[in-house]
């Protein structure tokens, strides 16, 4: 039994489905150390391995739990060039529609913002929510907000052109409920530094066998119980 425990154990690290039933999700609010001023750069490991409230650079918000096995990623893209201009974000506390503590691209034109969730071996992202405000307190229409795969920034939605609300303390809240396995990116503030994020809600999600991927795995733990009774009778 204890073999047969331990086969079934190497064969699902091999395997490769999402299960839901083990996820657990973190809520980055972009609340940091006091000491962080408007214009002042989001720390890199803000949201990165979370397993508490709180932690040296700042606080969080609890999902279903927290995620020990994912990181972050802050960049600055230039659009022109389609490179990287500055792996970081900037921080501001209001204005940015009723959001409290956002994000946003170091820079203004030619630029945008980019929030990649990693995940370790084993682990996948669920993207459940994000809220997005417009600075000061504006709308702001024509706007661009994509969710990417990180690894070959492929699009998996695009929500552009949308309207980033902002106007008598307002904001837009986008519900991705996607589910990927391997890095997501969050790509927005397009050409527009006046667009900022928040509340980031994500879940880490194990990754375990396909169903068809189980039935062969209890053929195989059958066909080992089998080949333990025929060496058991046979001695």
């Amino acid at each position: 039994m204890k073999a047969q425990s331990l086969l079934l154990q190497t064969m699902l690290a091999g395997a490769g489905v999402l299960l839901a039933a083990s996820a657990q999700a973190t809520i980055l609010t972009f609340d940091l150390d006091p000491g962080v001023p408007n214009y002042g750069d989001i720390p890199g490991s803000y949201g990165d391995n979370v397993n508490a409230a709180s932690d040296a650079v700042g606080s969080y918000l609890v999902g279903n739990g927290y995620t020990p096995n994912v990181t972050t990623d802050y960049r600055t893209w230039q659009i022109s060039t389609d490179t990287v201009a500055y792996n970081n974000l900037d921080f501001w506390a209001t204005g940015y529609g009723d959001l409290i503590n956002v994000a946003f691209s170091v820079t203004s034109s030619n630029h945008f913002a980019e929030i990649t969730l990693v995940p370790e071996p084993g682990w996948a992202i669920r993207l459940n929510s994000f809220d997005v405000g417009g600075y000061y307190l504006a709308d702001h229409p024509s706007s661009q907000v994509r969710i990417l795969d990180g690894t070959s920034n492929t699009i998996l939605i695009d929500y552009s052109p949308v309207t980033i609300l902002g106007t008598g303390g307002t904001h837009s809240t986008f519900t991705p409920g996607l589910t990927h396995e391997g890095p997501l990116s969050i790509r927005f503030g397009y050409n527009d530094w006046n667009v900022g994020i928040d509340n980031i809600n994500f879940d880490q999600v194990a990754v375990v066998p396909e169903p068809e991927t189980y039935a062969m795995l209890l053929a195989g733990l059958g066909l080992v119980g089998f080949m333990a009774r025929r060496r058991k009778q046979n001695v």
